[in-house]
């Protein structure tokens, strides 16, 4: 069995999903995910909530299986592995660690953030189909959907703000992009396709709206309900072309769009002052500014 610790926000929680299920296609098991980080709240942390029910995902849940108690039992063994029984991984650097994708034992047991398409790219298909959205969409979603179907050539923009300014340690470590960035990006996909239309997506849209200039006259994608970020996630999917921010979210965003002729514009700087290697972080086929 593969199990996943599935930890923070949805982007995040991506990542780890994509890794398991890569494993557990790799290794003919069964994928579970340990969900235990959501049974309490964090001083440190932004809220989060587990949404990966989402969508159309094959997964067994740890928290509440004898299983559990196995898990647990690691803590006992150095690294906590016994190979070819227990093969633990936990993230020890921001790029790329190719020795994860040969993890093999009974319990394969992944803790980390895995942000990179190399870990999964070669059960990509499958890893599609899997995220296929399923859930009732909230009040505003198929507004916004039939605006999108009936753009020429629909991008989304992604500002992402929030804890990025106002958490104290995520504002120092990725801190927000400036309006330069997204001036220059929106240029560059309008130069290239004319008849683009811009979909706006942010946590903090009264901000944007009194301190961005764009170009084209954007539509600000504001959707409500509890489920308002898988909205956000799946509209961002159904354009055509992507401006993403420094954020796991936006990054699936774009991932998600299938189209292979797609556009999608990332920060070459993801993080503020961390020293971290994000050479593996940006797929080779997008463009970075």
């Amino acid at each position: 069995m593969v199990i996943s610790k599935i930890t923070s926000g949805l982007g995040n929680q991506l990542f780890q999903y994509a890794l398991g299920r890569h494993l557990a296609i790799q290794n003919n098991t069964r994928l579970w995910f340990d969900l235990r980080y959501y049974h309490q709240t964090y001083e440190t942390d932004t809220p989060r909530h587990f949404k990966l029910d989402r969508f159309s995902i094959d997964y067994n849940l740890l928290d509440f299986s004898p299983w559990l108690y196995v898990s647990k039992a690691t803590r006992l063994l150095p690294d906590r592995s016994l190979r070819p029984f227990f093969d633990t991984r936990k993230e020890q650097h921001f790029h790329l660690d190719p020795s994860v994708l040969q993890a093999k034992g009974y319990f394969v047991t992944l803790d980390g953030f895995w942000q990179s398409e190399s870990y999964f790219i070669d059960n990509e298909q499958s890893i599609r189909k899997e995220l296929a959205f399923n859930r009732v969409v909230g009040p505003d979603f198929d507004t916004y959907r039939q605006q999108i179907e009936q753009a020429h050539t629909p991008v989304s923009v992604h500002i992402r703000r929030g804890d990025y300014v106002n958490h104290p340690e995520f504002s120092q470590s990725f801190g927000t992009l400036g309006p330069d960035y997204y001036e220059v990006a929106i240029k560059r996909a309008s130069d290239q396709f004319p008849n683009s239309s811009l979909f706006v997506f942010s946590d903090d849209p009264n901000w944007v709206r009194e301190h961005m200039r764009f170009d084209l006259p954007p539509v600000f994608v504001i959707n409500s309900g509890a489920d308002a970020d898988v909205d956000d996630l799946q509209l961002m999917s159904l354009c055509h072309h992507h401006i993403i921010a420094n954020s796991s979210f936006s990054w699936w965003g774009a991932w998600l769009n299938p189209r292979s002729e797609k556009l999608v514009i990332a920060p070459k700087q993801w993080f503020l002052n961390k020293p971290w290697n994000t050479e593996n972080l940006v797929p080779k086929s997008w463009l970075k500014l």
